[in-house]
């Protein structure tokens, strides 16, 4: 009752919960001093008053006219908790949880949703058996057979003996049996409260379910308020026992106790979740499954749930639907932790009824889903499938305990029975009906539910026929041994306590309950047979429940017409067959009999014996029963068996009629046009006893009865009458007329699928089809109905038996002999019928196999389709050869092993000995796998299958042998003869009944027929003849008149079809090898004349030839078939030597056309002669390439004749692979003991800025201040620039700072006429200036190049004009007109502006070129070109349809907004083109006549100082990039070049990929490009030095292994294979683009000067304080603020160029000095390795830096020797913090010093050589004839062929040392000139790096290939890792976590608002450049990303077979396999993930 709300005042304050508990307290006498203290007091009081208990629970518990809100319960469970433990709770509960802290009992960890836990095969009881991963991680379980799982539920089972074995339990549970009970103070106090309020939390909740269920229509305040209650007092109790649970396992064990002890409060607790919230029942269950652990507790619910079973399945079944069983979880999560305990389920068998309870329900169900007929209707079934089967699936774990199997078989007959009953409503369900008019509108939708369903039935059936045998006679069936499993032994038998479930009472097992085992003198009286009596009895079920269902049956015509329909429309089936048996009893035998039988009555076995062509001879015993020779109607059964069904007498059980008819009755059926259906459980029931039974008598289970026999005693009645034993009643006729009707139906239905009849019934038919026939079903179905029919086929008279199938096929006019078809479908059934015929003669799956034989029949099944991983070959087996323990022995046998490699899995591949065993009859054959097979056969054995794998008579179980007599039957031969005739006489024009598939069959049939005949005439058996004759050999020679044909005989027919195929043979000869029918024919007319005389005297006729050599080969037996030979073999081996002919002549084009694809550059490169000049090279090299070029075909157009230049497709994509090598892969190890994620550092040692981003070095000066400098410095520009470029300059001036307004151009000095020349004649000019510098140095000595070297710089004046004379006329060339948006350089209201200054200490890393999000470009190519036009009008195309949103090709992986396409040839993705340019690129300039300069000499004598005797060029170098600075700066050089202020426009061809470049480099500004800044060349040669640097570390890694590869070879193969000709061809437009404006020129220059002045300081020495003042002045100043807010790549340029030399990258230093010196150098030899020495110092004073960070504890073992090294040591050892920019994670502190620093050189001499080979590339074509020639020298086939898998670094620096004349590091570094050069560039460095201020890295690193994450070698390591772990955005736990191998980030590839930046596509932008390598930790495979697509990628972790396991199905462990995560890597690193048709395609 609820109390009347109140309205009070609003100044009266409600009391708390608090106050009305005190004041419930205090009405009791409770002294106020101890309700001052609140609980403690109460605890204290009760204390001392025990009695007072329940008194004070009641007070502190709210009244039921009490209001309550959700605060009520909290507040007092808080009090009770006081009264529990008498004091504070919570130190009690600790108390308790110190005590039990090592005496852990049961796990009973909870898991949720998608948890993972671990099944061990060897440590569980049952498969539903599992552990958590920590139990799991604390057990030993090496060496046992585990997998890991996805839960749904349950609980960790580690501790219960009842789930999991002793040995399996980990370290911290030890059993039930280790609990401590509580003490007795705790139990005193706890127990009396702590039932009190179960006491009320059960009553409350049954008022709930009370008011609900009597009015559930209330849903008023009352009821709303009620239900609310009961929610918060189930949610505190449940979180207060959850907590105790938890905190101690013996307060679980007595919390347990007291909850079971409460009368009915489990039966509401399960009842709850149908009117308590989802939430608190989820914790309630939670509750519940920690309980479990307790066995007492578990037998106590276990009783309960059984009762509540059928109560929820009825709320199922009046709801109609699964919505019940979907929204109420117990069922399904209590159901299995249940039913699959060995010690308890017994005990509910028994005692609960449990199996009459769920047989019972399950009748229910399929009763309410019935139709009229008694058969389920499957569309209204559909809606309770799932409710269906859950209960199927507990009867089966209920039936899986053995000891329950035996006793329903021997004590409860009844339920089987009533088990029978429910099959009969299975039986026959959801029949399908050929559709002759319209498809149907409604496909049917729940087709695949009935398979499912009886795929579940059959799991059960199995479980009943092993009951049914588990006891065999010859056991001691005393009830002691027969029920012992029952029992488990317990450890205490004294402690109930400690019993397991199931021994806690003696008296109630099930044992106890069963009377004397009545199956005694059953087994006693047939001790001579091995079936035991109740797999007998339960045959003889079987039978009369399928004869009940017959009567029952509409399609059986006149039988199904006497029954009689059941009235009260219940769908029993039940009682309308006992009104038909009662009909049949009354002696009206209704079949229409084929013959007449004399009713004489005899045995079952003598009517078998007795069988032959008249079934007149066939005899009835009737009434024999179980027991031999018992009446069936007297039979003795045990148990309930004494009480047949309700409503039955014994005198309507008196035995079989239908089925023990004497005669062969006719039965009128049409598949096509009659109900048929698929699902028959009782039969296939039927024919798995049968087997079982065969089993035991002849098979390997039967052994002991064959030598207990003998062999002599196999002709014994009981061993010949098999049949007559286990199918007493039956007659041989009756049995298998009937028995085989339905299964036979059901292949007549299949081929009429398979003939396509059934079409128009939708997908629905041919689904059936090839479910019936697929592996899943096949054993089920498909395999037990060919048995059944098998059986038949033994007992039926054979004539009648082919007639019948003949007539079920609607074949039954082909034999009339007419030569027009009868229906298009005819010729498929005929080959299927066929088929089917010779699969029951010769298949021994059933009747002659061992479980070894069928195990290896399968394999050589499955493989002869394909290989095949182990997984796949065991998901092709049966349940059970799947579970035979010689599985791996036999696949050893027959398969030979490949071992995973690349992205292969371990593969299984048939034996070649093997192949014989092919079965081209295997049950399971489908069209596109036979087709399969066969092909793989022809390939292997080079013959057909088809005419060598002929159907043979194997062994076969001695009561089947009656299979003989159908393939020799007259019938048979009629068949065969007719298939003969239209094979022979069929018209050509019109379609043949005779097909050659049909033929095949046929013969087929015929040759194992001959085969059977043979057999046996050798052995004398009798079986097969009819009187003294076998009818096939009889007639075979008998001759019927054909009409026009004359008379022919089968034999006649065979000889005219030999030869006529011989004729056909000889036509074509292609089939002579391959498939030759003719000697198929051959042999069989030669087994028909040898077995039979009488057919030789009748081929001495037709063929006397022939017949002349059949005779001459019977005289001779060990005459050959050779010397059979006739002219048609002569014609055979003719047309051999032909075909060996045609196909040598096709192997030598082919050949030839593989030779012209072949290339291998290393093994091609010619030496150049000595004396060849480099102009020759050059020049041949050019007309070479003028010739390739001219040869590439545009792949749109394929004009070859057209004129237009062509260009090559090319990818262009950003990449960060060089920072991720620098920084090291993220590795395992760290990132499991940090717990954190791998923090990436994406940018590379020379960081890029964005070129948008602002600095913050600028000043404030005056609009005045800044207006005078500009004055002053166009006055000095005056003196030497001409008055155009000296006005074109004061107008950029004014269009760029609008606030300087009196600027005026002065009067230039330089009055004199502008010459022009051209700019490549400057280029020309200053190298050779730099050359005969060279020249003139060659004859100094060394102290003249000391002078030269520190005097060649000119005075500081002339320097500074020179510099703002090349930036003033860089200036000048440019356009004047100002970008749209306005300059930063405005005025403000003070009059100042705000510009960049370098004033400040210069910042190393400041502003470098490079693209925007990436390190750099990588280019590469298809390979193929196409013209400008073409492209243009096919990228015009796509991208309509792409707007149109049309399909196209490729539609999923380009993106037309960014320019993607792909390669209209090879599909590769491209997104520009590169222009091929022909002409001089590479010709070095001639000197002038008389000049003494050489361009060719590469080895004249060096003016550097000779180091160890190599001639080693610092010096040289050093002088030679002086003297090019020198040339550079004067102004008599430039003031030729003329400048014009216009923007350079770039080839047209050239367009498209200068675009692409300027989008990367600076996104989103548009016309960047229109400001005249943007150096094409310059653009071009970033990224062409990315891309070399890219090849190079994509060469350090190799596909197969994780190893480094050190060979320089491999990194030129690397460049060959993927872009040596693109990177040529670039090579070649950047020369030609270098000189093609003045801009670039002057860009070039002015970067020349500053790279010489970092490289010699020396010369400027006067000048390092103030080199940042310099650049220029305030030239450069108006450079750099003309526009801000865009870093040009000028200025980026010359910044770089300005900083100190050891700032940057030593490799990328070069390439820049290559760019800005005269292009010629670039091509000569000794320009190139001066170079090279120069910048190998730079590489070595680096990492001397960087070994100083890695051996600071080593310095003291260097300084005393003085060289470069201490110098550096000493100079560091000042500046600590300047070492800290260097950096390298790869330096090894153990490694010697000078191989440290060598190996940190490695990385840049391999990147010169590379370079240097591109230089000397000479050809530019991709598909030329395989050549391609490379400029080289002696040293390239001495040191380029080395092995990439033996290589060792050292050895490989070494070659390269000696390549570039580099002398041993130890002379280098005491060399005095390096050592003194060197410091000067340490000094610089030092000075310029500011200290205490953060610095970006230079990361230096050894040859170390690019790495992903290092990963544990066991996946389940990862999996535990990431399985729940959560985002770090929004804390959700990721349903699909990936690892992101790049920087070991955890994403997710599902995309989410809340979390954005972990979707894998954002991840992917931003961490690798737009690429992304994730792992699926789930699924186990690789998703990559490639911007906005992804694809697949195969596991890099595969089990213990070498395979995957995707999304863990099978659970195994996995292993890294190196291999393939090698194979993942090396195509990250050479950008593949683009360029790779496995990843596009998908």
């Amino acid at each position: 009752m609820f109390q009347m709300e109140i309205h009070s005042s609003p100044e009266i304050v409600a009391p708390s919960h608090y106050d009305l508990i005190v004041q419930r307290l205090s009405q009791l006498g409770i002294p106020g001093e101890n309700l001052n203290q609140g609980p403690r007091g109460l605890a204290a009081f009760a204390k001392s008053n025990r009695s007072c208990i329940g008194d004070l629970v009641s007070a502190i518990l709210p009244a039921d006219e009490d209001e309550v809100d959700e605060d009520v319960f909290p507040e007092c469970i808080i009090w009770l908790q006081w009264l529990m433990f008498e004091g504070d709770p919570r130190v009690a509960l600790e108390r308790l949880a110190k005590m039990s802290a090592n005496q852990r009992g049961v796990c009973g960890a909870v898991w949720g949703s998608r948890d993972i836990a671990y099944r061990c095969r060897t440590c569980e009881h049952d498969p539903t058996c599992a552990i958590c991963v920590p139990c799991f991680e604390n057990g030993n379980h090496k060496d046992h057979d585990y997998s890991i799982i996805y839960t749904g539920g349950g609980c960790c089972d580690c501790g219960d003996i009842t789930a999991w074995k002793r040995k399996g339990f980990c370290s911290k549970h030890k059993g039930a049996e280790q609990i401590q009970p509580l003490s007795k103070d705790v139990v005193e106090s706890l127990g009396p409260i702590l039932d009190l309020l179960l006491g009320f939390w059960r009553d409350k909740l049954l008022f709930v379910k009370n008011l609900i269920g009597e009015t559930p229509t209330v849903v008023g305040h009352a009821a709303a308020v009620l239900q609310k209650a009961a929610d918060e007092l189930t949610s505190v109790v449940v979180e207060m026992l959850l907590e105790f649970c938890n905190q101690s396992e013996s307060l679980l064990s007595f919390i347990s106790q007291r909850v079971y002890s409460s009368a009915g409060l489990l039966d509401i607790l399960l009842r709850a979740e149908r009117f308590v919230d989802d939430g608190i029942i989820v914790k309630l269950h939670e509750l519940l499954l920690k309980m479990l652990g307790e066995p007492v507790f578990k037998y106590e619910f276990a009783k309960v749930f059984v009762l509540y079973y059928p109560t929820f399945i009825n709320a199922t079944i009046s709801e109609g639907s699964d919505a019940d069983f979907k929204k109420y979880p117990l069922m399904s999560t209590f159901s299995v932790q249940i039913l699959t305990v060995p010690t308890l389920t017994p005990r509910l068998v028994a005692e609960m009824n449990l199996l009459g309870v769920l047989l019972q329900c399950l009748g229910n169900m399929f009763a309410s889903c019935s139709g009229e007929d008694g058969k389920l209707q499957v569309n209204k079934w559909a809606n309770l499938y799932e409710t269906t089967i859950r209960v199927v699936e507990d009867l089966r774990f209920v039936i899986s305990h053995s000891t329950v199997s035996k006793y329903l078989c021997h004590r409860r007959r009844d339920l089987v029975r009533k088990w029978m009953k429910v099959l009969a409503s299975v039986q026959g369900m959801n029949t399908q009906k050929r559709e002759i008019g319209s498809h149907p509108e409604d496909e049917n939708e729940n087709a695949h539910l009935p398979f499912s369903l009886c795929h579940y039935i059959h799991n059960v059936l199995s479980l009943l026929v092993a009951g049914a045998f588990s006891v065999s006679i010859h056991d001691d069936t005393r009830e002691e041994t027969f029920f012992s499993s029952c029992i488990l032994d317990c450890e205490d038998q004294d402690s109930q306590r400690h019993a397991k479930v199931g021994r806690l009472s003696q008296e109630s097992s099930v044992s106890s309950i069963i009377g004397k085992n009545s199956l005694d003198d059953e087994a006693k009286a047939v001790d001579s047979f091995p079936v035991p009596s109740s797999a007998l009895w339960l045959i003889y079920e079987c039978l009369r429940s399928i004869e009940n269902w017959l009567g029952l049956d509409k399609t059986l015509g006149p039988l199904s017409a006497l029954s009689l329909k059941t009235s009260d429309g219940s769908g029993n089936n039940f009682l309308a067959l006992k009104r038909t048996l009662s009909r049949f009893r009354r002696g009206k035998y209704i079949f229409k009999s084929s013959t007449s039988s004399d009713g004489k009555p005899g045995t079952f076995g003598d009517s078998v014996n007795r069988q032959s062509s008249s079934p007149s001879q066939g005899g009835l015993k009737i009434g024999v029963g179980l027991e031999y020779g018992q009446p069936v109607g007297q039979a003795s059964t045990g148990g309930s068996d004494d009480n047949f069904l309700e409503g039955e007498s014994s005198c309507e059980l008196e035995g079989l009629r239908v089925l023990s008819l004497s005669g062969w009755p006719d039965i009128v059926y049409e598949v096509s046009s009659q109900e048929i259906s698929i699902h028959i459980p009782l039969h296939r029931l039927l024919s798995m006893v049968l087997h079982r039974a065969l089993k035991e008598c002849y098979g390997e289970s039967g052994s002991s009865y064959l030598q207990r026999t003998g062999s002599a005693d196999r002709s014994s009645v009981r061993y010949n009458d098999f049949f007559g034993q286990v199918l007493d009643g039956c007659h041989p006729y009756g049995f298998s007329a009937f028995l085989m009707e339905h299964p036979l139906r059901i292949r007549v239905f299949c081929a009429q699928v398979h003939a396509e009849m059934w079409r128009r019934n939708g997908d629905a038919p041919i689904l059936f089809s090839e479910w019936y026939r697929s592996a899943r079903w096949s054993e089920q179905g498909q395999e037990l109905d060919l048995f059944l029919l098998q059986c038949c086929a033994a007992l039926a008279p054979p004539d009648l038996y082919v007639q019948r199938i003949l007539e079920r096929f609607g074949l039954s006019d082909y034999l009339s002999l007419d030569l027009e078809q009868s229906s298009e479908h005819e010729p498929v059934l005929v080959a299927e019928m066929l088929s089917l015929l010779i699969q029951i003669v010769k298949e021994r799956r059933f009747c002659g196999l061992t479980t070894a034989e069928c195990l290896q029949r399968e394999l050589v099944y499955k493989l002869s389709i394909g290989d095949a991983t182990r997984s796949q070959l065991v998901k092709s087996l049966s349940r059970e050869l799947g579970a035979v323990d010689e599985l791996q022995e036999v696949l050893d046998r027959v398969a030979e092993y490949s071992h995973p490699s690349g992205m292969t899995q371990g593969m299984y591949k048939l034996r070649s000995s093997n192949w014989k065993e092919l079965d081209l009859y295997h049950p399971r054959w489908n069209l596109r796998d036979q087709q399969a097979a066969e092909e793989r056969y022809l390939r292997f054995c080079n013959v057909s299958a088809l005419t060598t794998q002929i159907p043979r008579w194997t062994k076969i179980y001695h009561p089947l042998r009656g299979l003989a007599k159908i393939a020799t039957c007259r019938t048979l031969l009629q068949v065969i003869r007719a298939v003969l005739f239209y094979a022979v006489f069929s018209d050509k024009v019109t379609s043949s009944r005779a097909p050659d598939g049909v033929l095949l069959t046929a013969l087929h049939l015929l040759a194992l027929a001959m085969d059977i005949c043979r057999l046996h005439k050798e052995s004398d058996d009798l079986l097969c003849h009819e009187g003294d004759v076998i009818p096939i050999l009889a007639f075979a020679s008998e001759e019927i008149c054909m009409s026009k044909y004359g008379e022919q005989s089968m034999l006649s027919l065979l000889v005219l079809l030999m030869k006529m195929h011989e004729k056909e043979n000889a036509r074509n000869f292609m089939e002579a090898d391959n498939f030759n029918l003719s000697s198929l024919i051959l042999s069989i007319v030669k087994t028909i004349v040898e077995l039979e005389p009488e057919c030789m005297t009748k081929l001495q006729k037709l063929a006397p030839q022939l017949a002349a050599q059949f005779s001459h080969s019977l005289s001779n037996d060990n005459a050959r078939d050779t010397d059979l030979s006739s002219d048609s073999e002569k014609h055979k081996a003719k047309s051999r030597e032909r075909q060996a002919a045609i196909l040598e002549k096709m192997r030598a084009q082919q050949s030839k056309f593989l030779e012209s694809f072949h290339f291998d550059g290393d093994d091609e490169m010619d030496e150049m002669d000595d004396t060849k000049s480099e102009q020759e090279a050059s020049d041949s090299d050019i007309s070479d390439d003028a010739q390739e070029s001219a040869q590439a075909v545009c792949s749109l157009c394929h004009d070859a004749k057209s004129r237009n230049s062509v260009s090559f497709l090319v990818l262009l994509q950003k990449s960060r692979l060089l920072g991720f090598v620098n920084q090291g892969p993220p590795s395992w190890e760290q990132v499991s003991r940090s717990g954190k994620e791998h923090v990436s550092y994406v940018t590379t040692s020379s960081n890029h800025f964005s070129p948008s981003s602002n600095s913050d070095d600028s000043e404030m000066i005056s609009s005045s201040e800044l207006e005078d400098s500009v004055q002053s410095a166009l006055e000095d520009f005056a003196y030497t620039g001409k008055p155009r470029e000296v006005n074109a300059l004061v107008e950029f001036i004014k269009a760029r700072f609008p606030s300087i307004k009196n600027v005026r151009a002065p009067d230039s000095k330089d009055t004199s006429e502008m010459t022009s020349s051209s700019r490549e004649t400057l280029e020309e000019h200053m190298y050779l200036s730099i050359r005969e510098f060279q020249a003139s140095l060659n004859g100094s000595d060394s102290k003249k190049d000391d002078e030269k070297c520190t005097t060649a710089g000119s005075s500081k004046e002339r320097r500074d004009n020179a510099e703002s004379f090349v930036l003033g006329k860089y200036i000048a060339a440019l356009p004047k007109d100002p970008q749209d948006n306005p300059s930063a350089s405005q005025n403000d209201s003070s009059g100042l502006v705000t510009m960049k200054s370098g004033s400040s200490k210069h910042r190393t890393g400041y502003d470098n070129f490079g693209p925007d999000g990436g390190d750099g470009i990588y280019v590469s190519s298809c390979g193929h070109a196409v013209h400008q036009e073409c492209l243009d009008r096919y990228l015009s195309s796509l991208k309509e349809r792409y707007i149109r949103r049309s399909v196209f090709e490729g539609g999923h992986i380009v993106n037309p907004d960014q320019g993607e396409f792909l390669c209209p040839v090879c599909r590769g993705l491209a997104n520009s083109i590169l222009p091929a340019l022909p002409g001089d690129l590479r010709k070095l300039p001639q000197p002038p006549a008389g000049s003494t300069i050489n361009v060719t000499d590469a080895s004249s004598p060096s003016t550097s100082s000779d180091v160890g005797g190599s001639s080693f060029r610092l010096q040289d170098a050093l002088s030679l990039l002086q003297r090019a600075a020198n040339v550079a700066e004067s102004s008599e050089a430039l003031k030729t070049l003329a400048t014009q202020n216009v923007r350079i426009k770039p080839n047209p061809n050239l367009e498209p990929i200068i675009r692409l470049l300027c989008g990367m480099y600076y996104p989103g500004q548009d016309k960047i490009l229109e400001t005249g800044r943007i150096s094409h060349s310059l653009i071009l040669w970033d990224a062409l030095k990315y891309s070399l640097m890219s090849t190079e570390i994509a060469a350090r890694s190799v596909k197969s292994s994780l190893s480094p590869n050190y060979s320089i070879g491999a990194v030129f193969k690397e460049l060959n294979s993927s872009s040596c000709f693109i990177l040529t061809l670039l090579l070649d437009v950047i020369q030609s683009t270098r000189t093609t404006d003045s801009q670039t020129i002057l860009l070039r220059c002015h970067g020349l000067q500053l790279f010489v002045r970092s490289l010699c300081p020396g010369a400027y020495q006067d000048e390092l304080s103030n080199r940042s003042k310099r650049q220029g002045g305030t030239m450069l100043y108006i450079l750099e603020n003309a526009d801000p807010k865009v870093r040009y790549p000028d200025v980026q340029l010359w910044r770089q160029a300005s900083e100190p030399i050891l700032a940057r990258d030593a490799f990328s230093s070069f390439m820049w000095m290559l760019f800005c010196l005269p292009w010629p150098i670039l091509s000569c030899k000794e320009s190139y390795f001066s170079l090279v020495h120069v910048f190998y110092v730079v590489t070595v004073t680096q990492a001397i830096i960087i070994c100083h960070n890695a051996r600071k504890s080593k310095e003291t073992k260097v300084e005393f020797v003085d060289n470069l090294i201490t110098d550096i040591y000493r100079l560091l050892g000042e500046r600590r913090e300047a070492a800290q920019y260097f950096q390298s994670y790869f330096c090894d502190p153990a490694y010697d010093i000078n191989d440290a620093i060598r190996s940190i050189t490695f990385p840049y001499l391999r990147r010169c050589a590379l370079l240097w080979k591109l230089i000397n590339c000479s050809k530019i074509m991709p598909f030329g004839n395989g050549v391609r020639s490379w400029g080289g020298s002696s040293y390239e086939s001495d040191y380029f062929e080395s092995s990439a898998n033996t290589a060792e670094e050292l050895t490989e620096i070494q070659k390269l040392e000696k390549m570039f004349n580099i002398p041993s590091l130890n002379l280098i570094v005491n060399d005095v000139e390096t050592r003194s050069t060197a410091l000067r560039w340490v000094g610089c460095f030092l000075e310029m790096v500011e200290p205490n201020t953060s610095q970006s890295l230079l990361r230096c690193t050894p040859a170390v290939p690019f790495k992903l994450m290092v990963l544990p070698h066991l996946y389940q390591e990862l999996l535990q890792r990431y399985i729940k772990k959560c985002c770090p955005d929004c804390g959700a736990v990721k349903e699909e976590p990936a690892l992101c191998l790049l920087c070991s980030k955890i994403c997710s590839p599902n995309w989410k608002a809340c979390c954005s930046e972990s979707a894998c596509q954002s991840h992917a932008m931003s961490c690798g450049a737009g690429i992304g390598v994730f792992l699926l930790i789930r699924r186990t495979t690789i998703l990559l990303q490639r911007c906005a697509r992804q694809a697949p990628w195969p596991s890099p972790y595969l089990d213990a077979f070498g395979e995957e396991d995707v999304e863990m199905y099978r659970g195994k462990p996995l292993f890294l396999n190196e291999e393939r995560y090698a194979a993942l890597t090396h195509m990250v690193a050479s950008h593949g993930l683009d360029r790779s048709s496995k990843i596009t395609a998908r």
